[in-house]
């Protein structure tokens, strides 16, 4: 999936905003996401493969195999609710038939 990029203008005088540490996997299960849980546990399974043995290996990437697929099913998700939702809130609020002569 691509995402578009929103560009703008930058001011002379505008500095980048500061990275932002990803959050731990007790902090991930503490906020309740269940993304930023599947994130966190995908970062900790990267880190043992850099490590790991080479009999540990393919287990390993099996794990991170599935997290991918179940990130990307759970991205989907959100998506399609946060869809629904703008869907749900636009329907709501009708746009007012177009009248030629007010122009």
């Amino acid at each position: 999936m691509s995402r578009k990029a929103n560009l703008r203008a930058v001011a002379p005088d505008e500095k980048p905003a500061d990275p932002v540490a990803p959050p731990t996997l007790l902090e991930a299960v503490e906020s309740g996401s269940v993304l930023e849980m599947l994130r966190a546990q995908r970062r900790l399974i990267a880190e043992a493969l850099v490590s790991a043995a080479e009999n540990t290996r393919p287990q390993f990437n099996n794990e991170l195999n599935k997290l991918h697929r179940l990130i990307a099913e759970e991205e989907s998700r959100e998506k399609a609710a946060a869809q629904e939702e703008a869907e749900r809130d636009g329907a709501a609020a009708a746009d007012e038939a177009f009248d030629p002569e007010a122009v």
